[in-house]
């Protein structure tokens, strides 16, 4: 079962490996800070690490690559503070027998499975996505709509307009500072507001987010989250009333994009009522 965000299920998350490689790359860090970042993965969750590996090599040395990769993928959830006790089984489970095989082996079992369990955001309430409150109108008109973000209930969110990244970048051009400041002063104005900050892109074909050429990571849309979240706190809003993610390609508004009027919708960034 893929992972949905804040399930109340045990959900299994599958995380794949290059042959002969057991520790993650960049994709699949991405999978695992996605997790971390949307509070699929903390301080409460249940975790079994299941590592696996395809035919190639001998039993013997498949049993222990599966080892390494459940090990890696321990220790870099580890290394961003999820307590050890939450992980209650990490284990290696060697080679997955096929009855066809071929001399390049099979890609999908050079993998670890997470599975995890109880999944509640830790030390606050899971906010429902609820239905999407987006507002078109002029661009003159941009700043009196985001005043209607302090009358959105909760779980419901708006799209901010005339918001423009440099191209594979998360830096705004000078055109997006108005907005930005004008989203400023709608939380000065309303001190109780806390929202999440959610960075969307378009025209993916595979993998979770595309890769910023500022950092070169695949973390693209969490990228552009972050900065607008750096924005408003070096301006003065409290980080506590603040929180960022990145869905990448995952929620997509119009799906398949025909024309660039339908990557111009699905390129976003959206701003989430999260407690008022």
């Amino acid at each position: 079962m893929p992972y949905s965000l804040f399930a109340n299920t045990a959900d299994t998350v599958s995380v794949y490996f290059k042959l002969n490689e057991y520790k993650p790359d960049i994709k699949a860090r991405q999978v695992l800070d996605s997790l971390l970042y949307n509070d699929i993965i903390n301080t409460q969750t249940g975790i079994l690490i299941i590592g696996y590996a395809d035919f190639l090599g001998s039993e013997e040395h498949n049993l222990g690559l599966s080892q390494r990769r459940s090990k890696s993928i321990e220790s870099y959830l580890g290394a961003m503070s999820i307590p050890r006790k939450n992980i209650k089984l990490c284990i290696g489970k060697g080679e997955v027998n096929r009855r066809m095989e071929s001399r390049e082996g099979y890609a999908p079992d050079r993998r670890v499975d997470i599975v995890l369990s109880n999944l509640q955001p830790a030390n606050r309430r899971a906010v429902p996505i609820t239905r999407q409150a987006i507002i078109r109108k002029p661009q003159n008109e941009t700043n009196k709509n985001l005043q209607i973000i302090s009358k959105l209930k909760v779980g419901q969110s708006l799209k901010l307009e005339n918001i423009y990244f440099l191209m594979g970048r998360h830096i705004v051009t000078d055109q997006s500072l108005p907005q930005l400041d004008k989203l400023y002063e709608v939380l000065l104005e309303n001190p109780n507001l806390k929202v999440q900050i959610e960075g969307h892109i378009c025209c993916l074909q595979h993998g979770f987010d595309a890769e910023d050429d500022d950092t070169h990571e695949a973390r693209l849309s969490i990228n552009r989250a972050r900065y607008i979240y750096e924005y408003l706190i070096k301006k003065g809003i409290d980080e506590r009333r603040l929180r960022y993610v990145g869905f990448g390609r995952t929620r997509p508004l119009v799906s398949p994009e025909k024309t660039p009027a339908d990557e111009d919708m699905n390129r976003r960034v959206e701003i989430r009522v999260i407690e008022k």
